[in-house]
């Protein structure tokens, strides 16, 4: 046959008209809702532009809570990140994918991370994160609330308190489930020679005010400046002074009944070990200290409230180092039972299936002095 003849009727393809086409598939409204909520945040955002229904659903109290709920709750930490702030001369931030540093740690890829507030050069605490939601201390006298998933933040109003030489503040960031608000807890410690006074206000993101609640009870004095939220309470590290004996004990704030009560800790090496500080991993209240100065332990509280509870989670060694260093942190643990810590200026995954150790190499850092895990959610500061 010819190369150039055209083909035989019977051999050209019959083009289906328009209207034949098949139909696209129904999802049904429910199917939607599962698919949508499981995605990432940055998706969600692209996709309220789909349609009018979308932008609807996506944007719905409902949905959001739900998203979160999948989000913070996934075995595999793909919603969760950690915010980095570096040691620079000015205010620096990035944030890193935990799945990143825990599954490819050769090859970190950050991003940089915009603050809302503009003062470079000057570093603000990182009180917390709690559903999303990350919490800065600015100055001692307020407090920025920011989800930078979605870029939206909210700076508080001004504590007035009155600040003199040796006064400091300790804040939390938690959740009252009870009244869906979210709250910080700023703690104004004033010790003077005779006596310790710690004032209380409460900052409601509802209302967008402070309000003063009952004082810490006497003789009781924060030194770790982020209260840790877990079971809809915050928690501090405090001393607790009787008389000329002072003691190292948890104090706990009830969000909801705004009541105080001591947490007791485990059965611990008090005398062979440092103060010890307090964290959250897996939802439960942690306790860590070195011990020795050759191992960083770790507590799990596994019970909130109850001393029982308490299992001893792990024991990192520590690298021989002449500067002497701590471990901060932890910050996360994985499923199989790796440890995200940070070493000087460093982060570093603790293995002790083997007791081997990795340092993830992050794109551009330089070294970092502060850090939280946060997850990706749609929690606005703005919305009540």
């Amino acid at each position: 046959m010819d190369r150039t003849s055209p083909l035989p009727p019977s051999s050209v393809p019959k083009q289906q008209p328009m209207s034949e086409s098949l139909p696209l598939p129904f999802l049904p409204d429910e199917l939607v809702v599962e698919i949508l909520s499981r995605l990432p945040v940055k998706s969600l955002l692209q996709f309220r532009c789909v349609c009018k229904s979308w932008m609807s659903l996506i944007s719905d109290p409902y949905f959001m809570k739900k998203h979160l709920h999948l989000s913070s709750r996934c075995t595999h930490f793909t919603h969760h990140r950690i915010i980095l702030s570096a040691t620079t001369a000015e205010f620096h931030l990035k944030s890193c994918s935990l799945s990143s540093l825990f599954n490819n740690p050769s090859s970190t890829v950050c991003d940089d991370l915009n603050y809302p507030v503009k003062n470079k050069f000057r570093h603000d605490g990182i009180v917390g994160s709690c559903n999303g939601l990350l919490c800065f201390a600015i100055k001692g006298d307020c407090v920025l609330l920011w989800n930078p998933s979605i870029r939206v933040s909210k700076k508080s109003p001004p504590l007035g308190n009155n600040w003199r030489p040796g006064c400091f503040t300790a804040f939390g960031l938690g959740y009252d489930h009870v009244n869906e608000d979210y709250k910080v807890v700023a703690v104004f410690c004033d010790p003077s020679e005779y006596f310790i006074e710690c004032k209380v206000k409460v900052y409601s993101m509802a209302t967008n005010s402070w309000r003063k609640i009952q004082d810490l009870p006497h003789g009781f004095l924060p030194f770790q400046n982020s209260g840790k939220f877990v079971s809809g309470t915050l928690n501090w590290a405090a001393n607790h002074s009787i008389g000329p004996s002072s003691f190292w004990v948890i104090v706990s704030l009830d969000l909801h009944k705004e009541t105080y009560r001591e947490v007791l800790p485990p059965d611990y090496e008090k005398e062979d070990c440092s103060t010890p500080s307090l964290g959250v991993l897996q939802g439960c209240l942690c306790m860590n200290y070195d011990y020795k100065k050759t191992h960083f332990v770790v507590w799990m509280m596994k019970d909130y409230g109850v001393r029982e509870s308490w299992v001893k989670l792990v024991s990192i060694p520590y690298v021989p180092n002449p500067e002497d260093f701590s471990y901060s942190g932890p910050y996360y643990i994985s499923e199989n039972g790796k440890v995200l810590l940070m070493f000087e200026f460093d982060l570093i995954l603790y293995d002790p299936r083997n007791n081997s150790f990795k340092y993830p190499k992050i794109e551009s850092g330089k070294g970092w002095f502060d850090a939280e895990v946060y997850v990706e959610t749609l929690v606005s500061p703005m919305k009540h």
